[in-house]
């Protein structure tokens, strides 16, 4: 199992012609854990953040992704159908909080299964000298709701 940072950056190449077409710069998932898509940074002189559909990705390897066609890229869906980790409203550094009110920690990560489509958990870190001293917590998968840089989680750790 990875996490999301385990595939940021990868390029993204094309299956029918070996070209490299982007790189992954973050991921778009539902509240219930569903990957939708992954956001790509296109290369070129007008550079810019596309939309790349989960179905669209052929294979994750070591070292890239491998897609169908650069015809896949789409325009961003509503923000309403989905969160991203470090886009302009990401999750990335957010406090995550129990639905009893309970501090479990911030979000650093997500681990998912890019095969299945499904995040798995979450990466929780409690501060920079509990990550030394200690590591980051994995919890399991719990529906959110994010508002204003604080994620509710439906369970605790």
């Amino acid at each position: 199992m990875r996490t999301f940072s385990d595939i940021k950056g990868l390029p993204i190449y094309e299956q029918t012609t070996g070209k490299m077409v982007g790189t992954i710069a973050d991921i778009w998932f539902t509240s219930h854990g569903a990957v939708k898509g992954l956001v790509a940074e296109r290369g070129g002189l007008f550079g810019r953040r596309r939309y790349l559909p989960l179905s669209a990705v052929q294979s994750f390897e070591n070292d890239r992704v491998i897609i169908c066609d650069a015809d896949s890229f789409q325009p961003f869906p509503s923000s309403d159908s989905g969160h991203s980790l470090y886009g302009e409203r990401g999750l990335a550094g957010s406090m995550v909080v129990a639905a009893d009110g309970t501090t479990i920690g911030l979000l650093d990560d997500v681990y998912f299964d890019g095969q299945l489509g499904k995040i798995d958990g979450y990466e929780i870190s409690e501060g920079f000298f509990s990550d030394l001293t200690e590591g980051k917590k994995r919890m399991e998968l719990a529906p959110f709701t994010a508002r204003e840089g604080v994620v509710t989680v439906e369970t605790t750790m």
